[in-house]
């Protein structure tokens, strides 16, 4: 009997020249649209990154954003490589995970999900966006932060910053003096072309009014100024979210999951690693 060959030995690197990472997540960019951008923006939010290589191809890369304090984490790739880079890369105590479903199994090795979200990438492009603004929207910049702080919560304090509203797109829709709905970018990629819309909050009085189509809309036709494609996240199972998007064209993408991870001990690492 003939034994079967063996495959190339897998090889974890760290921070290799973003090029080299940003060619393997360009195969499904829209599925990695948050990482690229976060390459993009290194010198602003302080990315590390790993890749998996198995005869010098790229099989699985991770990536993690270090300025903000939940610490994102992206990572896809083939599930015995993304093994090696969550055993041997990844060392942060917690994490929020994004991963394709087939990737939580590399995740488990080594890190504990205290909730799981089945989530939906969802995307657009110029040809098939309908836009759809019934209500006056008004670009959200630096000097309005304290409304934005106060619609979304005073614990978003620390995200959103002058420099934030600045350097990426929202809208919102006052009435009066109250911001009472808006909507805007999390990450753009000028290198790849793509941003992700994200933060949709309407106030609770101010519901089923239209208020988060609105101003969906207005961030992405404005981002389609810069951008060739246009994503966002949505819960699998939130429904009406899914409906407004839809009205403006946006169809679904991918299925993933995401979720806060905390890392496994090493008893458990080793457990794993004998099962």
């Amino acid at each position: 009997m003939t034994a079967a060959p063996l495959l190339p030995e897998i090889h974890v690197e760290e921070q290799v020249p973003a090029a080299r990472i940003r060619g393997f997540l360009q195969r499904d960019r829209l599925l990695a649209a948050y990482a690229l951008a976060d390459l993009d923006a290194t010198d602003v939010e302080r990315a590390r990154w790993w890749i998996a290589t198995r005869a010098d191809e790229i099989v699985a890369a991770a990536l993690v954003v270090e300025a903000l304090p939940f610490r994102p984490c992206f990572a896809t790739g083939e599930t015995e490589a993304l093994v090696r880079i969550f055993r041997e890369g990844l060392r942060e105590p917690r994490l929020v995970i994004s991963t394709p479903p087939p990737g939580r199994v590399a995740v488990d090795v080594a890190y504990r999900f205290e909730r799981l979200d089945r989530m939906h990438r969802m995307a657009v492009d110029v040809s098939i966006f309908k836009p759809r603004v019934t209500h006056t929207v008004t670009r959200l910049r630096a000097e309005h932060v304290e409304d934005v702080v106060d619609l979304y919560g005073h614990a978003s304090r620390s995200y959103f910053t002058p420099d934030r509203l600045e350097r990426e797109i929202y809208f919102g829709i006052y009435v009066g003096s109250l911001l009472a709905a808006a909507a805007g970018t999390h990450v753009r990629s000028r290198r790849s072309s793509i941003a992700a819309v994200g933060n949709v909050l309407t106030r609770v009085t101010y519901r089923d009014r239209g208020m988060a189509t609105s101003v969906t809309s207005a961030v992405t036709e404005a981002a389609f100024e810069e951008h060739t494609d246009v994503v966002l996240n949505v819960r699998q199972n939130n429904s009406p979210a899914i409906a407004v998007y839809d009205r403006l064209g946006y169809r679904v993408h991918a299925p993933f999951l995401e979720g806060p991870a905390v890392r496994r001990n090493a008893l458990d690492r080793l457990l794993g690693r004998m099962r």
